[in-house]
């Protein structure tokens, strides 16, 4: 069984972005229809042709195109980047999804669709025609949300070939009269449709893998601590599973349950999230919260088994651990593991309240929860034998992680100097 269906990777990314900011994630997916519903009229009415894969992926693109607006801070009206700088926004959406995302070589068309039509001589990219159809969806739908005065009711007229493309412009008006796509958002039919389009494609593993492992890197909009953690639980989790010899669905239910277990914490305030000293007794509740609001985000739209590992990491044996103050009895053997694997995780980690733990100490925190039947015995004794080639994989593996964020943060600052020349 799939972990988690085609037609339920649209509305995971819905319901964790919105948790964020759910103005962006609303302009996304009308961007993404605009979009959409232009390479329809295309497909139907000339001679451009978009394979099935080209069409989901495109308009993914488009739902995904302002995913940089979440590295920000607070954002009011998305309609407002419109007329700021766009450039931050827009190249790390294009580094992220170049890097943390299934769709890495289509990230360009994200990159340039601010870029106004009449400098488009000044780059290269085979993906024009797209980041033409992109800007002017882009558009259309800031110009719906826009007051008058800051466009202008003359915007599309004035700004024809200039900071659009016009055969883009008269592409989306035939698209509207043919399929009543303003209509369409009034009524809300086009979430309807979006679903549909994405539910026609069967995506392989490794794609939807791709977009659960994205989700989980937009924590680093917020708290890079929290992702480096999820990244190690990940870790942990595979190597005590493998040492255990938990069977083969098993261990795929626990790999997945260990990336999302956490996903949650989209929703914690920052100042909690990265507190420096130790939480009050509301900010403990606060933090807790995150196992809900994870399984609010999973129910539904993931396999059981691998929602059930991933909220009930911070379960007990003895009874006293949370959401639902399970059992060992309750417990299988995955999700006992996941919660060993998250302690080892917070322990071994540099924290913002905290530096790494020794060895000794880590195994000796270990231990007594074993002792006092808090967490499983055996998954700690695995654990303390196996401990030094367990940290030495996870060291190998983290150093590709951070090179990664290193990269992303050093091509960032190299683009956005480049880039000033379109300012």
């Amino acid at each position: 069984m799939s972990i988690i269906g085609s037609k339920d990777v649209n509305d995971i990314i819905r319901k964790t972005l919105g948790i964020i900011n759910n103005k962006i994630i609303q302009h996304g997916e009308i961007t993404g229809y605009f979009l959409y519903k232009m390479m329809e009229y295309e497909q139907a009415y000339s001679e451009q042709h978009y394979t099935e894969q080209e069409m989901v992926d495109y308009t993914m693109l488009g739902i995904l195109h302002d995913i940089g607006l979440y590295k920000g801070e607070s954002v009011k009206n998305v309609s407002d980047f419109e007329t700021k700088n766009p450039w931050p926004h827009s190249i790390y959406g294009f580094l992220f999804l170049k890097y943390l995302s299934p769709m890495a070589d289509k990230a360009e068309i994200v990159l340039y669709h601010h870029l106004d039509y009449n400098r488009h001589g000044m780059i290269q990219s085979r993906y024009m025609h797209i980041i033409d159809l992109l800007t002017m969806a882009d558009k259309m739908d800031t110009f719906l949300h826009l007051k008058e005065e800051k466009l202008g009711q003359d915007y599309f007229v004035r700004y024809r070939d200039i900071k659009f493309s016009g055969a883009a412009m008269d592409l989306f008006q035939k698209a509207e009269k043919q399929y009543g796509i303003t209509e369409n958002l009034v009524n809300g039919k086009y979430k309807e449709e979006l679903d549909v389009l994405l539910a026609k494609r069967d995506f392989s593993e490794q794609y939807k893998r791709g977009f659960l492992e994205m989700l989980v890197y937009t924590i680093d909009f917020r708290s890079e601590h929290t992702v480096l953690h999820t990244l190690a639980t990940v870790n942990f989790a595979d190597q005590l599973g493998r040492l255990l010899r938990v069977s083969g669905k098993e261990l795929r239910d626990l790999h997945y349950g260990a990336l999302l277990h956490d996903l949650g914490k989209i929703a914690i305030p920052l100042d909690i999230l990265e507190s420096t000293g130790r939480l009050s007794d509301e900010e403990m509740k606060i933090m807790k919260a995150h196992v809900r609001i994870t399984e609010m985000i999973l129910e539904g739209v993931v396999d059981d088994a691998v929602l059930q590992i991933a909220v009930r990491h911070h379960e007990k044996l003895d009874g006293t651990g949370y959401h639902k103050g399970l059992t060992g009895a309750d417990l299988t053997l995955p999700q006992q593991i996941i919660a060993v694997a998250d302690i080892l995780s917070a322990l071994y980690g540099k924290r913002s309240y905290k530096e790494a733990f020794s060895k000794e100490k880590i195994l000796d925190i270990m231990n007594s929860d074993a002792d006092r039947g808090k967490i499983n015995r055996n998954v700690v004794t695995v654990l303390e034998r196996n401990y030094d080639n367990i940290i030495k994989a996870f060291e190998k593996e983290k150093e590709n992680t951070i090179g990664l964020y290193l990269k992303i943060k050093e091509q960032y600052e190299v683009m956005i100097e480049r880039f000033k020349q379109f300012d």
